[in-house]
């Protein structure tokens, strides 16, 4: 149960992530701003992390959307590093850690 749990709340984290990003929301549109990113660059980086959020709660197909959600949170993190600054990297990091952590746990998933 409580693993259920994990899945849908880190799913419902990037849904909303995503979303944001992809309408250019708030933090998330200023963020984006701050690195430059385009229009059609930032809706299908938004859609992604979307599509990782369905992945993540769909039986046989967690590790795709923890695979999706690594990528996604890597990403988050190196613009971070690179470009935004250390304040608000921790959520990156920890959405990466359990994004690895359902991986590892899912890798079966990757094998079908």
């Amino acid at each position: 149960m409580a693993s259920r749990l994990f899945k849908i709340a880190l799913a419902l984290i990037f849904a909303l992530a995503g979303i944001a990003l992809a309408l250019g929301y708030d933090r998330m549109g200023l963020r984006a701003q701050a690195l430059g990113l385009p229009l059609v660059a930032r809706v299908p980086a938004g859609l992604w992390q979307v599509a990782a959020a369905v992945f993540l709660v769909m039986p046989g197909r967690v590790g795709y959307g923890a695979l999706m959600g690594l990528v996604a949170a890597g990403a988050a993190l190196a613009a971070h590093l690179m470009t935004l600054g250390m304040d608000s990297a921790p959520p990156a990091l920890a959405l990466f850690l359990a994004c690895l952590v359902l991986l590892l746990r899912h890798r079966g998933d990757l094998r079908q």
